[in-house]
């Protein structure tokens, strides 16, 4: 290599080695700005005995607790003659028309029994199938929640006209019957209005309120799920969550709300000082207040009063 050659190297990795430099001195400076300005405003801001946070974007929701009875379109299923049934399908296990459940075995001999729709085969009956699945509501009255279930002895022979099983329409979605104290519906509520329903803390789904009518201090309200819900199977009286009049916005502590100029809003820190930012109120809980008008990564002054 000539002696051009390798100067004309040596230049181009010396200006290598410079631009690194200068990125990093120049990343270094961005940083340090940065670190400055949020110490700034820390100092100022710890200066004036006020606390800042970044703001959190959330859900408020009203939830209320009710009881409820699960009804879903249950057919059972009677025996003819006395005798003992054995089935050959598990229970709850989907079933098509015509498939083969057990066999129905008598003193006279064993008969099979096939499935006469499509369904959910469940071998356990509770005496109140008949009750529920043509309900009218006008004729309902609070006494409904105080019937006892009968559940079938599924190890004992079955009589003439007792159940053997009963097989769930999974086509049709599942209702709920909910029972709640007038006075906790703090909400108004109306026929065509969607709810979640919650059981145990776990999401039965969205549905539609069908019908609702006041009676004696109660709210019974006829809820149709917007799906069959495979986790109501073998369930009758339960406690339930009813979720309403859900929102989404930024929460913010109530006493982070001022008025200023005839408006409502939180104090923002802006470096080393704070701006006054309008907020609409969407709803307020207790001591959380859910707003709009707030940015992601907000700083709000959750204290404005200490010092303005």
């Amino acid at each position: 290599m000539s002696s051009r050659m390798q100067r004309l190297e040596r230049r181009d990795k010396m200006y290598s080695a410079i631009k690194v430099v200068l990125v990093v001195l120049a990343a270094a400076a961005v940083l340090g700005i940065g670190y400055r300005i949020g110490c700034q405003a820390l100092i100022a801001i710890n200066s004036w005995n006020q606390e800042i946070k970044v703001v959190e974007y959330g859900t408020m929701e009203d939830r209320l607790p009710a009881m409820a009875v699960v009804m879903n379109e249950e057919q059972i299923f009677l025996a003819r003659e006395a005798g003992r049934f054995e089935n050959l399908v598990k229970d709850k296990e989907k079933v098509g028309k015509g498939t083969l459940l057990g066999y129905f075995i008598t003193n006279e001999g064993k008969s099979t029994l096939r499935a006469p729709q499509a369904g959910i085969f469940i071998r356990g009956t509770d005496g109140l199938e008949e009750v529920f699945t043509h309900i009218d509501l006008a004729a309902v009255t609070p006494e409904v929640f105080q019937y006892k279930p009968v559940p079938a002895f599924l190890d004992k022979p079955v009589q003439t006209g007792e159940p053997i099983f009963k097989i769930i329409d999974s086509l049709v979605p599942t209702r709920l019957l909910i029972s709640l104290p007038e006075d906790k519906l703090e909400a108004a509520v109306q026929p065509g209005e969607k709810v979640d329903i919650l059981y145990e803390g776990e999401s039965w789904g969205q549905g539609r309120i069908k019908e609702m009518k006041q009676e004696a201090g109660d709210v019974m309200l006829l809820v149709e799920l917007d799906h069959f819900s495979a986790d109501t199977i073998s369930k009758r009286f339960v406690k339930v969550e009813m979720v309403l009049d859900t929102h989404t916005g930024f929460l913010v502590p109530a006493e982070a709300i001022v008025e200023k100029d005839g408006e409502k809003g939180v104090y923002c820190a802006v470096g080393p000082a704070t701006k006054f930012k309008p907020v609409e109120i969407i709803k307020q809980k207790d001591d959380t207040v859910l707003v709009r008008g707030l940015d992601k990564n907000d700083f709000i002054v959750t204290n404005p009063t200490a010092r303005i």
